[in-house]
């Protein structure tokens, strides 16, 4: 399985959305204009991010949309143009940024899922051939579980639980006597 690569490095299976093809990838949105995006044309020629500003090679993924740095000069769509982000604009830009908290839930969340779906597909994989890395555990019935104790260790333990018990008595005993002054 190849994994197709859309412009500004966005995978194209877990970025962007297959039921959605007209819908660019979050960390990109802004680099393609109004219905410049197309599913199917991510890797290959026909991709049109940042057309006029650089081409694909200027998008630049990040957490408010990504942009298109044509030779320093920082651009964004906004319908069907590319405007251009002066000083201010980019410090308001990424000032904004931090107060999006929601969207980084969503993409935690989905790579987290992304992460296991592949550790799924891969086990499941060994499994198929023949190498599964999960441990299986097998009943048996009527299996008879050997004494680890031989007959003179349970003489000797009951002899030892025995004098314990008595030595308790005698110590009860002595204490008794000496508080009633029996043994005087």
């Amino acid at each position: 399985m190849v994994n197709v690569t859309c412009c500004g490095e966005q995978d194209r299976n877990t970025k962007a959305s297959e039921t959605h093809p007209k819908r660019p990838p979050n960390d990109t949105r802004n680099c393609y204009t109004r219905d410049s995006f197309s599913w199917n044309s991510c890797g290959t020629q026909n991709e049109k991010a940042c057309l006029g500003k650089g081409g694909c090679d200027a998008c630049v993924a990040d957490s408010t949309g990504g942009y298109c740095d044509n030779n320093g000069l920082i651009f964004v769509a906004e319908g069907n143009q590319f405007v251009e982000l002066k000083g201010s604009q980019i410090i308001d830009r990424f000032r904004s940024a931090n107060n999006r908290g929601r969207r980084n839930d969503i993409r935690l969340r989905r790579e987290s899922e992304d992460l296991e779906r592949k550790m799924e597909n891969r086990i499941r994989e060994m499994q198929i051939m023949g190498q599964d890395p999960l441990p299986q555990r097998y009943i048996t019935q009527n299996v008879e579980v050997p004494s680890t104790q031989s007959f003179v260790g349970s003489y000797i333990g009951y002899i030892g639980f025995s004098l314990g018990v008595l030595i308790l008595f005698i110590s009860f005993y002595l204490e008794y006597s000496t508080k009633n002054k029996l043994l005087a």
